[in-house]
Order: C-alpha cells, then structure tokens, then sequence
C-alpha cells in the first residue's frame, strides 16, 4: 500500500498525513484593530505620566504638568480649526 492508497486510514491525530500537533493553525483576533490602538494609546499615555511623576517625584506634580501639556494641546487644536 502507498500513500496515495485511498484505502489507507490514518489515526485521529493526524491530519492530511500530518500530525495534528505539528500544523500551524492562525488564531482568531480576539481583539477588534481600533481597540487595539485605543488600548496602546492609554498605555503610552500611562507610561507618559508615570514618568513625568518619577521625575518631578509627585504624582500630583506629574499630573499638573501633562495637564498643562493638554491644556497647550487643545488651544493650539483650536487656533488650527478656527484657520479651516
């Protein structure tokens, strides 16, 4: 008998010749792309202010900071739109 016999059977393990164990099988994305990069995006935001706290040695002092970046951000955002 040969491989190409149809009358040869293989085990349950094995697949199309191949051991079920030994195929590469692409995993589902559990997680939706635009989620994915909300969540990076906290997370960088995250290490943002931690930082800035470690080195001004103050949460309170770190968030007073990025919120003034914020603050600088938005008015600069908004001095863009009004220019549209």
């Amino acid at each position: 008998m040969t491989m190409a016999d149809p009358e040869v059977r293989f085990p349950d393990t094995y697949v199309s010749g191949v051991p079920v164990w030994a195929k590469r099988r692409k995993r589902a994305s559990v997680v939706h792309p635009l989620l994915n990069l909300i969540i990076v995006l906290l997370a960088l935001f995250g290490a943002v202010v931690a930082g800035v706290s470690l080195r001004l040695g103050s949460i309170e002092r770190g968030g007073a900071v990025v919120d003034q970046w914020l603050v600088l951000g938005g008015a600069h955002l908004e001095k863009i739109i009004r220019a549209m």
